[in-house]
């Protein structure tokens, strides 16, 4: 049914409600930067404190703008594009069949805490994420993104060997072709620790106290939450330096209109995502400048499937026709945002079905609420048990509103959080569904929440593409949807799976693209998820800063930048 918009947009207003640039503004810093000491120091203004830095072990883009100016990977993305190139390995092949990568490794490269980088620690690494009776797997760190992108550990994994066949080369064997596999290798959260490290520091590797040990540019110096996270230039780096920073400062500051302050009187020299009536301020001004990050990413609202009523697709799909989404872009999004459709962007490769259009129609919303059996709307809703094996049951164990769950911080994909929050709520009032906002705490809080499937609700979720391919997209999502997914709040769809794991396989792209496509449609006819927004990432500057290369995947290395005095 989600095939032909049958309206025109509404101009509703009273569904937005914005914060006024008068708000309270609390500044913690006192110096500017460039003051701070003769280090050429670039601060960038962050929306709020790291998860970790643990690389393998996080999923957010706070803690890998982090640790991607001092971890590196076997392949790095070229500056700027979603093409893969080298690294730590400078040269690759594969054997005829797909399933055998033989990587040549740079030699003389050192980790942070001098020891030598090699072979065996790239084996080391890999062996770590891969299994689960590692010394190294804690049982407390979640290797996420490996299960996602490399379908499971142990022997689910696509991965079946790594071996050191020489001091400087590296053998991966695969179970079966993966046309992302390069890709992959090029994302943050499968840079190259130190062995050493993580073995000397167990769990709190990652922590503020010990931070990361890698091999790139930059090193750990401190993270004092709340306050910065400091890092300073690794003088044994073995590669190219082209910029002239010796000290990058992480500063929290998760108001978007304080951030914008904040770079107007020089305390910090940059920050992503200022709100968008600052940015013209920010245009006009002879200090500062916009730079905007091609847009590659997605912004939408997920069902936890333990709500009874949300298992219902008629109730699904009423609240996806009451959300004006053009409405929200309109009011949130730089120019050049568009309504999203699908989980894969426009701007992807492969796998973007551009027949899918989702309409704005409460009237028709309200008509499939009464075909399902509710025609004076929802007031509350049934969470139902979950059994042994992980299966959602028929038990109801306990009634609850209507909640929405908002984002604690800004992200590139969702430029307000609860604002947004508060015209979706707004928009399922108007077809009688009784909404109300939820909070769930701190950006740490609510990633535990949401990969353990505790939200309990409708709740905001965005993705930035990692690695350019759709196997990190809506295959990193759903790729393993045959079974109940509690990250995915419960989501299951066996042929939604199916579709994606061929796909995964194949390295022709135009045998991928109808894959992908079928499994998007599946999940629009259904509302399964509801697409809200892709678009550019505004990113402010002062005018001392140059040399910055926006990547469409959000993983830029500050390594390139020059500041003038």
């Amino acid at each position: 049914m989600f095939y032909i918009l049958g309206k025109g947009l509404s101009n509703v207003s009273k569904h937005l409600r914005f914060f006024s640039l008068a708000a309270i503004i609390v500044l913690l810093i006192a110096a500017p930067v460039a003051a701070q000491d003769a280090l050429k120091t670039f601060t960038f203004g962050e929306f709020g404190d790291p998860v970790k830095l643990d690389a393998a072990v996080v999923t957010d883009g706070i803690s890998f703008r982090v640790t991607r100016q001092g971890c590196e990977n076997l392949l790095e993305f070229i500056p700027g594009t979603t093409q893969p190139g080298p690294g730590l390995a400078k040269s690759w092949s594969v054997s005829d069949d797909g399933l055998t990568w033989t990587l040549q490794l740079e030699e003389g490269v050192t980790f942070h805490d001098g020891t030598p980088f090699n072979a065996e620690a790239v084996k080391w690494n890999f062996d770590r994420w891969r299994f689960t009776d590692h010394p190294q797997h804690f049982p407390e760190a979640v290797f996420e993104y490996y299960e996602a992108q490399f379908g499971g550990f142990d022997d689910d994994s696509i991965i079946t060997n790594v071996e050191a066949t020489g001091e400087y080369e590296i053998v991966f064997t695969l179970s079966q072709p993966m046309g992302a596999f390069l890709n992959n290798l090029a994302m943050s959260m499968f840079s190259i620790s130190s062995p050493a490290a993580v073995e000397k520091y167990g769990p709190d590797y990652g922590t503020p106290a010990v931070g990361f040990v890698c091999t790139g540019p930059f090193k750990f110096v401190k993270w004092e939450t709340g306050v910065e996270t400091v890092l300073e230039r690794y003088a044994d780096y073995w590669g190219e330096f082209t910029g002239n920073v010796d000290r990058i400062v992480y500063r929290p500051i998760p108001d978007n209109a304080a951030r914008f302050a904040a770079l107007q009187n020089g305390t910090i020299d940059a920050f992503e995502q200022p709100n968008v009536q600052d940015i013209p301020a920010i245009e006009a001004s002879d200090d500062l400048y916009i730079m905007l990050r091609p847009s590659f990413n997605v912004f939408y609202l997920a069902f936890n499937y333990r709500i009874a009523e949300f298992r219902n697709p008629l109730v699904r799909q009423a609240i996806s026709l009451a959300i004006d989404r053009q409405e929200i872009v309109d009011a949130f999004y730089v120019d050049g945002a568009v309504v999203a459709n699908t989980m894969n962007p426009p701007t992807i490769a492969v796998g973007f079905n551009e027949n899918i259009v989702t309409p704005y129609d409460p009237e028709l919303a309200k008509q499939k609420l009464a075909e399902a059996g509710f025609p004076n709307g929802i007031d509350r809703v049934n969470v139902l048990a979950v059994d042994a094996e992980g299966n959602v049951t028929d038990e109801v164990v306990e009634t609850i509103p209507v909640r929405v769950y908002y984002m604690p911080v800004v992200r590139p994909y969702n430029p307000a959080g609860e604002a947004i929050g508060e015209a979706i709520a707004s928009y399922l009032q108007d077809i009688g569904i009784k909404a109300e906002l939820a909070s769930a705490g701190d950006w740490a809080t609510y990633l535990a929440q949401r990969r353990n499937g505790e939200l309990l609700g409708l709740y905001q979720l965005g993705w930035t593409g990692d690695n350019g391919d759709p196997d990190n997209f809506i295959g990193y999502f759903f790729s393993a949807a045959d079974k109940p997914m509690p990250r995915e709040g419960f989501y299951q769809n066996a042929r939604v799976a199916e579709l994606l794991q061929q796909a995964r396989v194949l390295s022709d792209p135009a045998a991928r693209e109808p894959l992908y496509e079928e499994a998007e449609a599946i999940m629009a006819a259904n509302a399964e998820r509801i697409y809200i927004a892709h678009g550019p990432v505004p990113l402010a500057f002062n005018k001392r800063v140059t040399g910055y290369i926006p990547s469409p995947m959000g993983d830029e290395k500050f390594s390139t930048i020059i500041l003038t005095d």
